[in-house]
């Protein structure tokens, strides 16, 4: 057999050097040793997260404490000067003898304070109205002084009221003239909202408004309202008014100049208002938790200025409680099925 055909021999692998002898023990050797190192960091961590965590619930906790009381000391502080400000109204001390003018006077300061205070909670119109009727009837002197006073308290409660409807609402103002209204043809002169009719000149038909406002669902919804002075009185410093309010309607609806009143109403009614009736005490309940209400804020010899409000029924004061109907359905709402 020659050497060509005898079977190659492969040569045994090179033996592994010095160095690769220690290498797998080192690799376990960190093993060991980044474990516990891992641990501690993780640890470290998890630890200040949850201090972190802990902090902010106590900050929190004691926001919350402190919010708590010094909302109750302010409602005992409101709760007293409620009491003695209604004490002036009720009790008359004999000891204590003003004039005629004094007394009005002092009960008008005591309006002043329960208006400026109370009067998103408490309907203080009856003591408006009972203070009014203590004024004699003057053209002049102290008692008109005492009559402008009263009544630009009123007013101003009013345009407090009328700022924060207009924040979650929609508030139209309107004017109207007194001359025309024997004629009934005092037709009330909106802005920019106005839907008037081409064929009518502005002035003299009534006008229908489109106002919108963002539901409890927080959609958007729309209605068509008709405002019309109808009768006034400058002695009461009242007028008489139409209010009409249709159903929701769609954005295209409520644009309509022609829309059927008849068979979109909801509300059609006649009262009177004053100035001392506030928007966020005397209003009409709309379904869907909404509210309307008419406000006089000016009354003079030539013109009469009307405001719209149209807003969401958690503005209205705190007497005005919802039905349980309306708490339910919005339950209701509020649980449906989420998209």
């Amino acid at each position: 057999m020659s050497d060509s055909d005898a079977p190659a021999v492969t040569p045994p692998p090179d033996p592994p050097s010095g160095d690769g002898k220690h290498q797998w023990p080192w690799i376990e050797l960190i093993k060991v040793l980044a474990l516990p190192l891992v641990t501690l960091v993780l640890g470290y961590w998890f630890n200040a997260s949850l201090n972190e965590r802990q902090q902010i619930d106590n900050n929190i906790r004691l926001y919350a404490e402190m919010m708590g009381r010094r909302e109750e000391a302010d409602s005992n502080l409101r709760k007293d000067m409620f009491n003695s400000i209604l004490t002036t109204f009720m009790s008359k001390d004999p000891s204590v003898k003003f004039s005629d003018e004094e007394q009005i006077r002092q009960q008008i300061l005591s309006l002043e304070l329960l208006a400026y205070n109370f009067h998103e909670s408490l309907d203080i119109g009856p003591l408006f109205k009972d203070v009014e009727r203590r004024i004699p009837a003057s053209a002049k002197g102290p008692d008109q002084e005492l009559q402008r006073r009263l009544e630009s308290v009123a007013l101003q409660v009013i345009e407090h009221q009328l700022t924060a409807l207009s924040d979650v609402g929609t508030v139209e103002r309107g004017d109207a003239l007194t001359e025309k209204i024997k004629d009934f043809q005092a037709h009330i002169m909106f802005g920019t909202r106005a839907l008037n009719d081409p064929k009518v000149k502005a002035g003299d038909g009534a006008s229908r408004l489109c106002l919108s406002m963002e539901a409890v669902d927080r959609s958007r919804h729309y209605r068509q309202f008709k405002l019309e002075l109808i009768g006034h009185s400058e002695q009461a410093r009242e007028v008489q008014v139409s209010l009409y309010v249709s159903q929701i309607l769609t954005p295209e609806e409520c644009q309509k100049v022609d829309l059927d009143l008849e068979a979109k109403r909801e509300v059609d009614t006649n009262f009177i208002v004053g100035l001392f009736d506030f928007p966020m005490i005397d209003n009409t309940r709309l379904s869907g938790s909404e509210r309307s209400a008419v406000s006089l804020t000016a009354l003079n010899p030539n013109v009469v200025s009307l405001t719209l409000a149209y807003f969401p029924a958690s503005r209205a004061s705190l007497k005005d409680k919802p039905y349980y109907d309306e708490v339910i359905r919005d339950l209701v709402r509020d649980r449906g099925p989420r998209k």
